[in-house]
């Protein structure tokens, strides 16, 4: 990748769509360098402000720094469309420009399913994670979760310890990890020839709007979503969601005890009927298996 268009591409906020227009307007990565802000708004059709952030943005990238630490830690990029890019993440409309990936390669024939719930789960819902992520894990499905305390753990641990792959997608890069005490648990991925997927510069500290940003990645990399447990206000239910409505993807969900406001938001996208009601492993493996998903 020229160093140029590594600057432009791995700038914050620059996605597919922008980078289009940018090269629309300019023809070159050095045109687009040395534009001015009123040149980007007149060019490529951005208003003031827009133009303005966009200039920031490419003016204060580093991709030297960057693809240093990220080749020092056994890291590579991933480009929009290009080789070893999740090619269901391509047709979310807003996929990242380029990922930082660690670990193993995406397996492009295999099924992923997106397992996510909230961290203040409960003893029922870390046994639902494991039995869910245990049996999809034994079935050849990849794992997908977002790392996070609670449920995503239990996702990640239960499919390696049946001899599955899993997928964490990160809410920041990939030398921060979050929570710190994951450390041991995102390294053991990469030694299972697990990945570690992140859109965020190496050193990116994590931040609360990066989150949402890397539930749209947990989205897009999965066939569909299982939540295990989750409130009705939750990061699992915006996933969940966002799988239907924006990725036009699957959504599953395992009911809790009506006692437990933990398990609310999946009795909500049940009763709602956008979440199909799965009371076990062996139902959501019967569903893969009617959809030839799995062979």
């Amino acid at each position: 990748m020229d160093e140029h268009w590594l600057r432009i591409l791995t700038a914050d906020g620059i996605g597919p769509s922008i980078a289009r227009r940018l090269l629309n307007g300019f023809g070159t990565a050095g045109g687009i360098l040395g534009a001015s802000v009123d040149e980007m708004a007149t060019r490529c059709g951005f208003r003031q402000e827009a133009a303005e952030a966009i200039v920031r943005s490419i003016r204060s990238s580093d991709p030297t720094r960057d693809r240093q630490s990220l080749v020092e830690a056994g890291g590579r990029y991933a480009f929009f469309q290009q080789q070893g890019y999740p090619t269901r993440l391509c047709h979310i409309p807003d996929p990242p420009t380029v990922l930082r990936l660690r670990g193993g390669r995406m397996d492009e024939e295999g099924v992923c399913i997106a397992v996510v719930g909230t961290r203040r789960c409960s003893a029922y819902g870390l046994r639902q994670a494991a039995r869910f992520s245990s049996a999809l894990a034994s079935a050849g499905v990849i794992v997908v979760s977002g790392g996070a305390r609670g449920i995503d753990a239990q996702a990640h641990r239960s499919a390696m310890k049946s001899g599955g792959k899993t997928i964490v997608v990160m809410g920041a890069g990939l030398g921060r990890v979050y929570p710190p005490e994951h450390e041991r648990l995102f390294e053991e991925v990469v030694q299972c020839d697990g990945i570690l997927i992140s859109e965020f510069a190496h050193d990116q500290p994590p931040r609360p709007g990066q989150f949402p940003r890397r539930n749209r990645i947990v989205s897009g990399i999965g066939m569909g979503v299982l939540i295990v447990e989750a409130p009705c206000r939750s990061g699992a239910m915006i996933t969940a969601r966002m799988s239907v409505e924006d990725h036009n993807r699957e959504a599953w969900a395992v009911p809790g005890s009506v006692e437990n406001s933990s398990s609310s938001g999946c009795h909500q996208a049940i009763s709602n009927g956008w979440a199909a009601l799965v009371d076990s492993p062996d139902a959501l493996l019967q569903w893969l298996h009617d959809q030839r998903w799995l062979k």
